[in-house]
């Protein structure tokens, strides 16, 4: 891990935040990418609204 993070990294780290809290480090580290990479933050923004519209997707007859 270097000083900069990765797209990789950053990607990684988009999906984590959907399943466990990030810790202070990696949530500066990828805030600090969001601020500068437009195909991150692009990303990001997608998997939100996917998050999103899965919330919103009815379960099926066995609750599943």
């Amino acid at each position: 891990m270097g000083i900069k993070p990765t797209c990789k990294e950053v990607h990684r780290l988009v999906s984590e935040q959907m399943d466990r809290d990030l810790n202070i480090v990696e949530k500066a580290r990828m805030r600090v990418h969001l601020m500068i990479c437009d195909a991150c933050t692009n990303f990001s923004a997608q998997m939100q609204l996917i998050r999103r519209a899965m919330h919103q997707f009815p379960l099926d007859k066995d609750g599943k």
